[in-house]
């Protein structure tokens, strides 16, 4: 499906996987290498400069994840990250925030829902992510 983004250009929505709806929330430039860091930085502009910009929200590997240096064919090969807990961390975002798997939604919406994450919801979402302690979201958010 194509959407006008605003810009006077039409294009696909971003494929942004669950849990980096909140990652995008707090992110402040870390990143697994100088690529990764990059990519997501430019998403992450995107997307949150843009409200007119659209999101597919997937449960598996995204726009940002293609970059990873843990990105391997479409899995997370990370030793800390296995693709379960990173598609159980997927999964715990599409329930707290009731959005299915597939959705496609504004810049604006996301925003607006993920702000509704109480603190005990984000840690349990959050809890074991390497990079929580440099999370702004997450530091506003946990307990």
């Amino acid at each position: 499906m194509v959407k006008n983004v605003g810009d006077g250009v039409s294009s696909k929505p971003i494929r942004i996987r669950a849990h980096h709806l909140l990652c995008m929330q707090g992110f402040q430039g870390f990143g697994y290498s100088k690529e990764f860091t990059e990519n997501m930085a430019k998403i992450t502009e995107k997307v949150l400069q843009n409200p007119s910009s659209f999101i597919k929200i997937v449960n598996g590997s995204d726009s940002i994840c293609e970059c990873c240096p843990h990105y391997d064919k479409g899995i997370c090969t990370g030793e800390s990250s296995s693709p379960n807990v990173i598609m159980f961390m997927d999964s715990l975002v599409l329930q707290n925030l009731k959005i299915e798997e597939g959705s496609i939604v504004s810049a604006t919406q996301i925003s607006s829902i993920t702000k509704n994450l109480d603190g005990q919801t984000v840690n349990e979402i959050c809890g074991n992510c390497s990079w929580r302690k440099k999370c702004l979201f997450f530091q506003e958010k946990r307990l």
